[in-house]
């Protein structure tokens, strides 16, 4: 009898999580005002990105193992992010924030976003300070610290929910999705390690189960304090991770059309967040009679050049990866 999900499904399933979660956040990013189902999955689009660190922490697990070398893994980690990051980072740099040289350097390198000075956005500095600290997360869990690193996740989360419900962190400080988003990469690992080990669902479920509360306590109060809807989401990881790859058993024709996108999902984000940028600026109007036309147009038209990018980065630019 087939199961509805196991932990060896997140890896089986990778590539269309990745594809199911970039196609969610564009949702959110470029939103649907008349076609109402669609704009009440949109405005939890964000929850796109939780699978994303989920996946990236599954994922980082497994390429330890296939590179016991710390500076090999390192190398090809960060020739896959900033060779993209740089060269797509020119076209936004162009349009939206007329950089010189030395401000395009500072921005892109990620540093600007650490010192709160000039950056784009938070998602690729966050995931490659994770990069660094993988390994450590790694030989923690490896070494039987399941109870450790539990300790750590929920010690997470609980600071995360003291610093917005003190409102100790600015409600939009972009530092605050990468305090929390940060259990559920970890989670992403002891979930890699769960399949390695061949270890029962069942601990997947008591996550579910513990997070269950703390969304309830959290959601209803999102209109109060921003990060509150942000923060209650990722409680429910487990659902949207068991949905999404139900989802993928279901639709196995256009499966290799959405790995296909999850496979590009770097490149189709940092397209998408030029257009979002140029709409949240004003740089881009959007007539309201056609928005939801032209927000179908956005993902599409992101989904190609992503995967055309993809293509010409990985043949051209990472020869060497």
């Amino acid at each position: 009898m087939n199961k509805i999900f196991c932990i060896s499904d997140i890896s089986k399933f990778r590539s269309e999580l990745m594809g199911w979660a970039i196609m969610w956040i564009m949702m959110l990013h470029f939103t649907f005002i008349t076609i109402k189902p669609l704009g009440f999955i949109a405005q939890y689009g964000f929850a796109g990105v939780d699978i994303f660190m989920l996946v990236s922490g599954f994922g980082l697990s497994f390429s330890l193992d296939n590179n016991g070398n710390i500076s090999s893994y390192l190398r090809r980690r960060l020739i896959r992010i900033f060779p993209t990051y740089y060269l797509i980072g020119i076209v936004s740099s162009l349009i939206i924030f007329h950089d010189n040289i030395p401000t395009y350097l500072f921005r892109y390198s990620t540093i600007g976003f650490w010192s709160n000075g000039i950056y784009w956005e938070w998602y690729i500095p966050s995931i490659v300070a994770l990069y660094f600290v993988a390994p450590l997360f790694k030989k923690t869990i490896d070494n039987g610290y399941n109870i450790v690193i539990s300790t750590i996740i929920v010690l997470l989360l609980v600071m995360s929910f003291i610093i917005v419900s003190q409102e100790i962190v600015n409600p939009k400080d972009p530092h605050f999705f990468f305090l929390y988003r940060t259990p559920e990469f970890i989670l992403g690992m002891i979930c890699a390690f769960w399949t390695k080990k061949g270890i029962t669902i069942k601990y997947f479920y008591c996550i579910l189960l513990l997070g269950i509360p703390f969304f309830i306590l959290l959601f209803p109060k999102h209109h109060d304090i921003y990060n509150y809807k942000y923060l209650s989401l990722a409680f429910l990881l487990p659902i949207f991770v068991i949905s999404f790859t139900s989802i993928s058993k279901l639709t196995k024709p256009i499966n290799p059309m959405i790995s296909l996108i999850g496979k590009a999902s770097l490149e189709i984000y940092l397209i998408q967040a030029i257009f979002f940028q140029a709409i949240i600026t004003n740089k881009l109007t959007i007539n309201p009679t056609w928005h939801d036309g032209i927000t179908i147009l956005l993902i599409i038209i992101c989904i190609l050049l992503g995967i055309l990018s993809h293509w010409i980065i990985n043949k051209y630019v990472l020869v060497c990866k």
